[in-house]
């Protein structure tokens, strides 16, 4: 009895350590699926009919790699602890790192994914960054998405953020909370601004919640650029409570 108490014990505590799915996950998981009946999957990227993403796309990806900006994880000539742009904007995170660079194929997987409502994509994207975790992991305690404002995420229907942290958290098993950081401003599109505008852009735009007080926090975004929306993020998390907070990125532009 009392090792049959033991196991039980065992199995609760590895489900609550588990990532909950939101009622949201689960009806967009019972839409894809009725969607690839009705509908059979083509590649986000090639549109090659049988899957999402199909066995030859992934192998034009360029991963990222050495050296770096210790930092921010910008590729530079040789390595450096704080590279030039990390010197002139020095960013409150820990370290951002991504596994591929922001080229063809991942800049149409991307897009089709934030814009074009293929949030399928979501899965193998997430194992894309999972990959490549086993390279750039670090220590978490808790994993949140940069959030939408609410306006934006109920007109797009979804974030991609959120879609993206879900499956990664499925696969690593790394716990994930998506309301402890909400973005309580509306601001503008990055897309077209300078660093120094993107940084201002953002400024102030969120508020951490109790949950990430004491912990290590990862910061999960599709693409990282000049890294000003990881940083607004971060600042609130840190005032926050939070130990540290470090960013992970599907792509990184460069």
């Amino acid at each position: 009895n009392s090792l049959n108490k033991t196991k039980v014990k065992q199995s609760l505590t590895e489900n609550i350590q588990l990532p909950a799915l939101t009622w949201r996950s689960r009806v967009r998981g019972l839409a894809n699926s009725l969607l690839n009946f009705v509908f059979p999957p083509v590649c986000g990227a090639c549109r090659k009919p049988g899957s999402m993403l199909c066995e030859a796309c992934p192998a034009q990806l360029s991963w990222v790699q050495a050296p770096l900006c210790n930092r921010c994880g910008r590729p530079v000539f040789r390595p450096t602890d704080c590279c030039i742009a990390c010197q002139e904007r020095p960013l409150p995170l820990k370290q951002i790192r991504a596994p591929v660079l922001f080229t063809h194929p991942i800049t149409k997987l991307i897009h089709n994914l934030k814009y074009n409502g293929a949030f399928a994509l979501a899965q193998p994207l997430a194992k894309i960054m999972a990959d490549g975790w086993q390279t750039w992991q670090m220590p978490v305690d808790l994993v949140l998405p940069i959030p939408l404002h609410a306006d934006r995420e109920r007109k797009r229907g979804y974030n991609q953020s959120t879609l993206l942290t879900n499956e990664f958290c499925k696969i690593t098993r790394l716990s994930f909370d998506e309301v402890a950081l909400q973005r309580t401003r509306f601001t503008t599109p990055q897309v077209g601004l300078s660093a120094a505008e993107r940084l201002e852009n953002v400024q102030d735009a969120f508020q951490a919640g109790d949950q990430v007080k004491g912990k290590h926090i990862l910061l999960i975004d599709d693409v990282c650029t000049t890294g000003a929306t990881m940083a607004a993020a971060a600042a609130a998390l840190l005032s926050g409570g939070a130990r540290s907070v470090a960013g992970y990125c599907l792509a990184r532009a460069v």
